[in-house]
């Protein structure tokens, strides 16, 4: 039987650390509502998995290393199983210092605060690892519509634009959205509910502004853990083409938007777990790898053009700021990025594939295809920054676009993606990878799954 613990740690930043989520240095003046470390423990006789859930833009891999030597140290675990995920709250701090990433170059960081992380993250970890239990699960999924949309959109001219500001030019969403919510319903030997775990695709990005806050999967882990006197977990799914945002009704650009996103979610969750059955897992399976994914090629020509544009444009402009995330990225060796990688299967049932990076949708959904169990779980953001992991398809348009008017990006001043008019996720500013980095993705998952499914039948 597998025991599984729980536990939680308030991870907030001193009021005054600076902000990540767009590309302006944001100093927090208050705190809306806390953030959180809060980690499953999974054990069975065989392995002991750590899965954590932080409320971060993302995680820095050098906070993974220092928790993993934690976990090492003073739980005696050699070589500890762990993930760490970051929801991608857009109000929330730097998890540590990163020169390569054109969004960490102003902002504030409080070195104590980076220093003392690991710890505070190790507490959580603690904490669920002291708490094993014989617990029963069970799970459960279903599509929840009206929330999240395709960001990025077909125009009347024929290019592909994120966000775009004029709704009158859209004709169509250009890609497939996933819209399915997970759940894990976890009780003790009484069967009393002691835990949820739920997992949906969508961009945490409604609050804005300068209060800290794990925006609205903050506030829906608080509506279930108040609603089942239970504990509670949240895992982003593949969403990085997928926002709150539907261009065609203004109210989802409203404050009320998080509420509505929150309740939306957890109305489902209350709706499905009286209907999940829970059984006893008899099986863990865990395991990691590192996916080599292609570089994007900047070719000498790009680095001339890049130089030209620093000196041409403000900050703030939009081809200065491509130019600069071109330079960085040409600075970084080798033709192919890492990601860390890893699955989890629970006996036949279900499955849990972690990586870097902000995946689209579209990748997502194929990737769930090659998994042969009945609940699949995508969750991003996890144990390190890759940026956006765009289709092909993408790329793609991104060309398009280049045809159409002539130039890639407008010479524009932005604060954030909207009002750019351009493909987003492909640019420099988001995207290190190739357009051959799905195929990659791909042919790499598929091996992996096939050495982990020989795992789960030995």
């Amino acid at each position: 039987m597998v025991k599984i613990g729980y536990g939680k740690e308030i991870v907030t930043p001193p009021i005054g650390s600076g902000m990540i989520g767009y590309f302006e240095d944001r100093i927090s003046k208050g705190v809306k509502d806390d953030l959180y470390a809060r980690s499953l423990c999974l054990n069975d006789k065989d392995n002991c998995v750590f899965v954590v859930s932080s409320d971060f833009c993302w995680i820095e891999p050098s906070v993974v290393e220092n928790v993993k030597k934690m976990i090492s140290e003073k739980l005696k675990i050699e070589k500890p199983n762990l993930v760490i995920h970051a929801t991608h709250t857009h109000t929330g701090p730097l998890t540590g210092f990163n020169k390569d990433i054109i969004y960490t170059e102003k902002i504030k960081v409080d070195e104590k605060y980076i220093e003392n992380l690991p710890s505070m993250i190790f507490k959580a970890i603690e904490q669920s690892y002291r708490s094993l239990q014989n617990v029963f699960v069970g799970f459960g999924s279903c599509n929840v519509s009206g929330i999240s949309f395709i960001r990025r959109y077909k125009m009347k001219n024929g290019m592909v634009i994120t966000n775009p500001v004029d709704r009158t030019q859209i004709v169509e969403p250009s890609g497939e959205i996933d819209q399915t919510l997970n759940v894990m319903k976890i009780v003790d030997e009484k069967n009393r509910l002691i835990g949820v775990a739920m997992n949906f695709p969508l961009h945490p990005d409604t609050i804005g502004g300068d209060l800290i806050s794990g925006d609205w999967p903050g506030m829906l882990v608080e509506k279930v853990s108040k609603e089942f006197h239970c504990e509670a977990i949240f895992f982003n799914g593949a969403a990085g083409d997928i926002n709150h945002i539907n261009p065609f009704d203004s109210q989802t650009r409203s404050p009320q938007i998080t509420e509505k996103i929150a309740s939306t979610i957890f109305d489902s969750v209350r709706n499905m777990l009286p209907e999940i059955k829970c059984f006893s897992v008899n099986n863990i399976v865990f395991s990691q790898d590192v996916f080599k994914l292609p570089k994007r090629k900047i070719s000498e020509k790009d680095i001339e053009q890049a130089k030209k544009d620093i000196e041409k444009y403000s900050p703030s402009n939009l081809r200065y700021m491509v130019a600069n995330a071109l330079l960085m990225q040409a600075r970084i060796k080798g033709d192919t990025i890492d990601n860390p990688v890893a699955l989890l299967t629970l006996d036949n049932k279900m499955g849990a594939f972690f990586l870097s990076g902000e995946l689209f949708s579209s990748i997502g959904l194929k990737i769930k295809n090659i998994m042969d169990v009945e609940y699949k779980w995508i969750i991003e953001n996890c144990n390190g920054f890759a940026g956006y992991i765009p289709d092909e398809e993408a790329f793609a348009a991104a060309e398009e676009n280049k045809r159409i008017r002539g130039e890639e990006f407008p010479d524009v001043d932005v604060l954030e993606s909207i009002g750019m008019e351009a493909s987003y996720e492909t640019s420099p500013i988001s995207c290190r990878v190739a357009p051959e980095a799905e195929k990659g993705l791909i042919s790499q998952f598929k091996k992996l799954w096939s050495r982990h499914r020989t795992m789960n039948s030995g």
